[in-house]
């Protein structure tokens, strides 16, 4: 056979083959996809004969897939609010323990009314000494004083008998006319009650105020009782017909001799005359005790 005859066949042979090849190779696939179809087909079929309550499940799984992502977002959410809130929290902690909230129920710094009279304060029970021996706390609280005239402008609390916040003062004031009234309480059976009293140029509807012609011959002849024996002495009582209402006032629960008033009268060659009384038997404000400065 000649070469040319050799080469065309060979040829021929090799054309062949791999026609042949593809033909086998888009069988394959045809086969293959026939196969992907019938899958799917029976994917169909087993959803559609799935029931609905195995729908359901699928569907309530997915919903709490969702839930619980919201429920970790919360969490999270809420604990960068936590932790932003802390210094806050501490803050108010802190004024919830302190002895100063207490102290804030019957302070207001905005009140400026003041109207007390030395009437009003000559009608006030103080606690005795002897009641804060046996903790009775029996004297008037804080929070009567508040009720008849309202909140004072200022106060603070202070340690007393080994309490840190044994004694609070309230304080009222007023500049035209300079006035000022200051209020003392210990605190008994852990009540706060009334011990002390100071009051500066307080306005009076029975008593004139202060002479400011008094010279110290004025109270030369003044009677000086005995301090624990509340008996004779000047009273009180002439001292106001006689000199008019002092400006400077203090009245104290005092020691084993009882309750006591101080007075400061100025004279009229500036300096000060300070008499001292203490509670009779009576009830009555009986002089003591006289100093000049």
């Amino acid at each position: 056979m000649a070469r040319k005859d050799w080469e065309s066949l060979r040829q021929k042979r090799q054309t062949k083959f791999q026609q042949g090849q593809k033909r086998a190779g888009k069988v394959q696939e045809e086969q293959e996809l026939a196969i992907t179809e019938a899958e799917r087909a029976k994917d169909r079929v087993e959803d559609k004969r799935s029931t609905p309550v195995e729908r359901d499940g699928k569907g309530i799984l997915g919903r709490k897939l969702v839930n619980k992502q919201v429920l970790w977002l919360s969490v999270g959410f809420l604990s960068i609010l936590l932790l932003l809130s802390v210094p806050y929290l501490v803050k108010q902690l802190e004024y919830f323990l302190s002895p100063q909230r207490v102290l804030d129920e019957y302070v207001d710094e905005g009140n400026n009314h003041f109207d007390w009279t030395y009437e009003d304060i000559s009608q006030l029970r103080l606690q005795k000494k002897s009641d804060v021996d046996e903790r009775s706390g029996s004297g008037l609280s804080p929070k009567d004083i508040v009720k008849k005239f309202g909140k004072a402008q200022s106060g603070n609390l202070a340690p007393f008998l080994n309490q840190t916040d044994g004694r609070m003062s309230l304080f009222y004031s007023s500049e035209e006319p300079r006035q000022r009234l200051s209020f003392y309480f210990e605190k008994i059976n852990n009540e706060y009650q009334l011990s002390g009293i100071y009051s500066y140029n307080l306005a009076s509807s029975q008593h004139a105020q202060s002479r400011t012609d008094l010279k110290e011959e004025d109270f030369e002849h003044l009677v000086l009782g005995k301090e624990f024996q509340n008996e004779d002495g000047t009273s009180y009582q002439e001292i106001l017909e006689k000199f008019g209402l002092s400006k400077y006032i203090e009245v104290d629960s005092g020691g084993e001799s009882g309750q006591k008033l101080n007075v400061l009268y100025k004279l009229e060659n500036g300096k000060y005359v300070s008499l001292w009384f203490t509670v009779s038997q009576a009830g009555d404000y009986l002089l003591y005790e006289k100093h000049i400065t």
